[in-house]
């Protein structure tokens, strides 16, 4: 029943992908935020009345996200999402476990040595909140907003970013893609899902702005108008061969290092702003074809 249950979860996920929301008049308000934590991947997405995190960013972090969320009032955390254990990926994650009730972590099937996945382990025993080790895809929607998180195909894999898990999220026409530091290993396994046969409004990219080879064949498809990069301050992670694809794609560039990147969509139409010193207020909408 159970093997049965994720079949019926990803045949919803594919019908959402063609046809979109429910139909409903008035469309979900999905809100979604890149914060700047540096060169560490942090990203709250508001899903309606429901709050989804994706990666914890780094320790130091972590009253920083603190702060966000409690201006936003929030007292629980419907999913968790550790793409990876990567530290800049899962330092705030057993703050975040301790201060706030959490449905749910999903993260990939393997082990670390490390002080933040120590403590992130500590922290599901000690409030008991549950979680799963993801060997196969599963989706889930939240207010009608559905979202298709890809696991590993492999046990064992020579770099650890490519135990990624890759996550995408649709709220009517609008989709967008989170992969991340999925290099080519992890990014060639994505490419045979259904999840990345669809056009996608926003990217936001792996590892900090790393290329890999197999990311052309997915802008092939995807065709984003956006893509957001969390690179350090001298951006010594974004290769040229990245600038090239955006470029070619005619893709707008966000990075955190410019400052917090916010991003909403009613199922139709999409909305991407960030203000900084460095970069004027920008707010550009636009409806998917």
């Amino acid at each position: 029943m159970r093997k049965r249950g994720r079949w019926l979860l990803l045949l919803l996920f594919l019908l959402f992908l063609v046809t979109g929301c429910s139909g409903e008049e008035k469309g979900t308000l999905l809100k979604m935020t890149f914060l700047d934590t540096g060169k560490s991947d942090c990203i709250v997405i508001e899903a309606g009345g429901c709050v989804v995190v994706n990666d914890t960013a780094d320790a130091d972090d972590a009253g920083a996200i603190c702060a966000f969320l409690d201006e936003r009032q929030t007292k629980r955390i419907e999913y968790l999402i550790l793409s990876h254990f990567d530290k800049d990926h899962i330092g705030s994650a057993a703050k975040l476990i301790g201060d706030y009730e959490v449905g749910q972590v999903l993260m990939p099937d393997y082990e670390e040595d490390s002080e933040p996945y120590m403590a992130l382990m500590g922290a599901l025993e000690e409030t008991g909140t549950s979680y799963v080790r993801m060997r196969e895809a599963t989706s889930f929607s939240l207010e009608g907003i559905v979202f298709y998180v890809d696991a590993p195909r492999e046990a064992v894999y020579e770099n650890d970013n490519n135990y990624s898990l890759i996550t995408a999220v649709i709220n009517g026409n609008n989709r967008f893609l989170l992969m991340g530091d999925a290099q080519k290993i992890r990014t060639e396994e994505f490419l045979e899902s259904p999840a990345a046969k669809a056009r996608y409004d926003l990217v936001k990219m792996p590892h900090h702005g790393d290329y890999n080879k197999k990311l052309k064949e997915l802008f092939l498809t995807a065709k984003p108008r956006y893509a957001v990069l969390t690179p350090d301050a001298e951006r010594t992670r974004v290769e040229e061969e990245t600038l090239a694809l955006l470029e070619t794609g005619r893709c707008s560039a966000f990075y955190t290092d410019e400052g917090t990147i916010t991003v909403t969509s009613d199922g139709k139409n999409v909305a991407v702003s960030q203000e900084s010193s460095e970069r004027p207020e920008i707010s550009v909408s636009i409806a998917m074809e």
